[in-house]
């Protein structure tokens, strides 16, 4: 048989078959080469970066909180620590499902769940729901704290019938605590979870939602001291996001720092205690009106705070562990007003306690000097208004330490009377001291919150009113103005500023509660610092001791400090407050010559300043200086 067709036989022999051939495994090698190359490219050189991304595919990470710096005393006591709280949390990955809205759902066996577990806690289901869903919102991958504080028996309860509640674990979460109870909340404040304005306002800008901060108080101005941050926890997911396993912590934030304060709790407890006595001597004097007070305890001479008082407060550690006290506190209908701090954001008139102002304004403008006298009667008429004294059958003429230690009203209606004649010279002499002396305006305490107060003006009365006749400064405002009355409103904090200055011949200091910044080992790394406001040249201001003095061992207030071992110069107020009774003052300095203290208190519709006052800040030098109060 012959062949159809016969191949060339020599071609494959030939150099062209072998360049075809030769060429077509080089492609290939070339090929196989560069498959090699993006082999070891991806696994070699950028095999960690893609094994990290599918890491991160796999976990995501999540914000808890850390525990805060504490607080302490002068002494090193501890006001407000941490402690481990226990909690209830629930995966509502297991409890229910994220409707295509977002909005998530419990699902029958979830219900179920939350209804025995409202059952054994007497929370409602629905503020369960409620906490799952914010919780989602803020961090939609760690679990929901439905229960922030619950008793240990409940604890051991779900923890010994755990398969009975899947979803739904006990947790430990960091909480604050107060070893020396309720004291001190007037400049402690309060803890709160970040809001929307605060995030906004982006002040803090490693904080996110859902992080708790500092609402008020110290907990408030040193909150970036205090604040531990944020600890990083990772959480197993599935290939569409839904966790699928408990978090781990990852990353423990850097412990935080702590606060020591100026404040001295054992003269605070004295200083509360002595208000609570204050208003008692007050209903035993008839002002059954009396309920609520404050006093502040300062170094006259560089304003560390050593006890801020007002009553009635509010109990800050059971606002760390109690929803609805809290929530009631912040109803603005309570007529408690338990979160109204009197001694920093209570505005009053002062009655005579105002009148060493007045007389530094007098002798500052030259419009007295230290032997000017000037009438004390029993009246005093300006236009057709009849001004009354307190001592109806008066008629001397004394000099200033005399009218200060009797608290003679006529002898300082004059002098209103003498400043409302400079006034008309466009010379506003005994508000511009006012302003000098730190009263009138915040005193920048570093506690926020504190009320602006007010020294009345006619600038003032033109901004405010509206009618031509309310617009006019009359002689009778600058009158009443000169014995702490009419339109004056200072906060107790003020005016214990204005008497440090007097004490210490012209400083006006800052007051302040911050004293150092401790380390997570509770040792000083750091002192603050807080310069003056403002240095003063004063004029005969021991002419005002003197009158003070006499004032308080003979005076309006010998009766009180008559035969106290400490020589204290203090001055009564009795400040008229209608409908109710008047408000009892006293502020005061000790010793007299060598002042390492300011007392001032206030009792609200306590009456006469000697009587309900005047004993209450004898208990708080007593208390300091180590005496009895006879």
């Amino acid at each position: 048989m012959r062949p159809v067709s016969v191949a060339a036989a020599d071609f494959h022999g030939s150099g062209g078959f072998f360049l075809r051939v030769g060429m077509i495994g080089l492609v290939t090698l070339g090929l196989f080469g560069l498959l090699a190359l993006r082999l070891w490219s991806l696994q070699v050189v950028r095999g960690p970066h893609f094994a990290l991304a599918a890491q991160r595919q796999t976990f995501r990470l999540i914000d808890l909180p850390a525990p805060r710096g504490q607080i302490v005393d002068a002494k090193g006591r501890v006001l407000a620590g941490t402690s481990g709280g226990l909690a209830v949390s629930v995966d509502s990955s297991v409890l229910g499902l994220i409707d295509q809205h977002g909005r998530w759902w419990p699902t029958h066996q979830g219900r179920m769940l939350l209804r025995r577990l409202s059952y054994l806690s007497g929370v409602p289901p629905a503020r369960f729901l409620q906490r799952i869903r914010h919780s989602e919102f803020k961090s939609p991958y760690s679990s929901a704290v439905v229960l922030p504080r619950i008793t240990r028996d409940l604890g051991f309860f779900l923890d010994e019938h755990a398969r009975e509640f899947p979803g739904i674990r006990v947790v430990a979460l960091p909480e604050r605590s107060y070893p020396s109870g309720s004291i001190g909340a007037e400049f402690l404040g309060l803890l709160g979870e970040i809001g929307p304005s605060q995030l906004a306002a982006h002040t803090r800008p490693g904080l996110r939602a859902g992080a708790i901060v500092g609402q008020s108080g110290a907990e408030e101005a040193y909150d970036r001291l205090l604040n531990g941050g944020l600890d990083k926890a990772r959480v197993v997911v599935d290939a569409q996001g839904r966790p699928i396993g408990p978090a781990r912590v990852v990353r423990v934030a850097r412990p935080a720092n702590g606060l020591q304060l100026t404040v001295d709790l054992r003269l605070q407890r004295a200083a509360e205690k002595a208000i609570r006595d204050g208003i008692a001597l007050a209903h035993a004097n008839g002002h059954y009106d009396a309920h609520a007070g404050a006093a502040v305890v300062m170094n006259p001479r560089d304003g560390s705070v050593y006890a801020l008082a007002s009553y009635p407060r509010f109990n800050q550690a059971r606002a760390a562990t109690d929803p609805e006290y809290l929530r009631s506190l912040l109803n603005p209908n309570d007529p408690r007003r338990l979160l109204v701090n009197r001694a920093t954001q209570g505005v009053y008139p002062t009655g005579s306690t105002f009148k060493p102002i007045v007389a530094e304004a007098a002798l500052a403008s030259g419009l007295i000097s230290p032997y000017s006298t000037l009438p004390c009667t029993s009246t005093y008429t300006v236009g057709n208004h009849v001004f009354h004294n307190v001592e109806a059958h008066v008629d001397a003429s004394l000099t200033l330490p005399e009218a200060l230690s009797i608290s003679c009203d006529t002898w300082f209606y004059r002098l209103g009377s003498m400043f409302y004649a400079e006034q008309q010279r466009g010379h506003l002499y005994m508000q511009d001291w006012a302003s000098r002396l730190g009263v009138g305006h915040p005193t920048g305490f570093d506690v926020p919150g504190e009320a602006p107060g007010l020294v009345p003006t006619p600038a003032w009365l033109k901004r405010t009113f509206k009618q031509p006749w309310q617009r006019i400064w009359y002689e009778g405002y600058s009158v009443n103005l000169a014995v702490g009355q009419g339109q004056l409103a200072i906060t107790p904090l003020q005016l214990a500023v204005a008497y440090s200055t007097l004490a210490n011949g012209g400083t006006v200091v800052r007051p302040h509660v911050g004293k150092a910044v401790l380390n997570s080992s509770g040792q000083i790394v750091r002192e603050l610092r807080f310069q003056a406001r403002r240095h003063l040249r004063l004029t005969d201001v021991s002419t005002i001791r003197d009158g003070l003095i006499a004032g308080a061992h003979s005076g309006t207030s010998g009766a009180v400090f008559g035969t106290f071992p400490i020589q204290v110069a203090g001055k009564t107020g009795t400040a008229e407050a209608p409908p109710g009774s008047d408000h009892s003052w006293y502020a005061s300095w000790a010793p007299a010559y060598n002042p390492k203290l300011v007392v001032v208190v206030m009792i609200e519709h306590g009456g006469f300043g000697a009587e309900a006052a005047a004993p209450a800040a004898k208990e708080i030098y007593s208390a300091y200086f180590g005496v009895k109060a006879k």
